[in-house]
C-alpha cells in the first residue's frame, strides 16, 4: 500500500508535518497554562492550511497567534527563546518545502543556507531576552516583543524592498 502519491519524497512530507507541529508545539509550550479554545483551534487549523499550502501568506497566521499569545501574557521565562527557535524553524521549513511542487525532492544545499539564515536570525533572540529579563518590569510590558518583532519584520521587507535586483 502506498502512502505517499507518486512523486512525492518523504522529506517534503516531513518538512510539511513540521509546519503542523511547530507552532502547535510553541503555544503547547504554555502548558499547564491552557490557551483559550479559539487560540487552540486558530493556531492547529491555520497551521494545517500552511502545511498544505506552505508558499501562502496563510503561513502568517499561526506564527502571529502563537507571538501575540505568548506576547500578550507577558512570559519572559527559557519557554520564550524555545518558542522563538521554533517559530523561525516553522519558517525555515516553509521556506525550504516552497521552493517547487510535492514531487520535487529537496535540495540538499538549499536546505542547508536556510537552515543557516535561520539560526543566524536567532542570533538576536538570547541578548534581546537577557536585555528584557534585566529590564524593570514596569519599563518592559508585555507588548515589547511583539513590537521588537513587528519592527524588525518592517526593517527585513524595506531592506528586502531596497535590495532587490531591477529589470534586467
Amino acid at each position: 500500500m502506498r502512502v505517499l502519491r507518486p512523486g512525492v519524497t518523504a522529506t517534503v512530507v516531513a518538512l510539511r508535518a513540521l509546519l503542523l507541529v511547530l507552532p502547535c508545539a510553541a503555544l503547547a509550550l504554555a502548558l499547564p497554562e491552557v490557551p483559550h479554545g479559539t487560540v487552540l483551534a486558530g493556531v492547529v487549523v491555520s497551521a494545517a492550511a500552511w502545511a498544505w499550502l506552505p508558499d501562502h501568506a496563510v503561513g502568517v497566521v499561526p506564527l502571529a497567534i502563537v507571538a501575540g499569545w505568548w506576547a500578550a501574557h507577558g512570559v519572559v521565562d527559557w519557554r520564550v527563546l524555545v518558542v522563538g527557535a521554533l517559530l523561525v524553524a516553522a519558517h525555515v521549513a516553509a521556506t525550504v518545502v516552497s521552493y517547487g511542487p510535492a514531487t520535487l525532492p529537496v535540495d540538499r544545499r538549499l536546505a542547508r543556507r536556510w537552515s543557516a539564515r535561520g539560526l543566524l536570525a536567532l542570533v538576536p533572540l538570547p541578548v534581546t531576552w537577557l536585555a528584557v529579563r534585566g529590564l524593570d518590569p514596569g519599563a518592559a510590558p508585555s507588548w515589547l516583543w511583539l513590537a521588537a518583532a513587528a519592527t524588525t519584520v518592517a526593517m527585513l521587507l524595506l531592506t528586502a524592498r531596497l535590495v532587490r535586483p531591477g529589470p534586467a
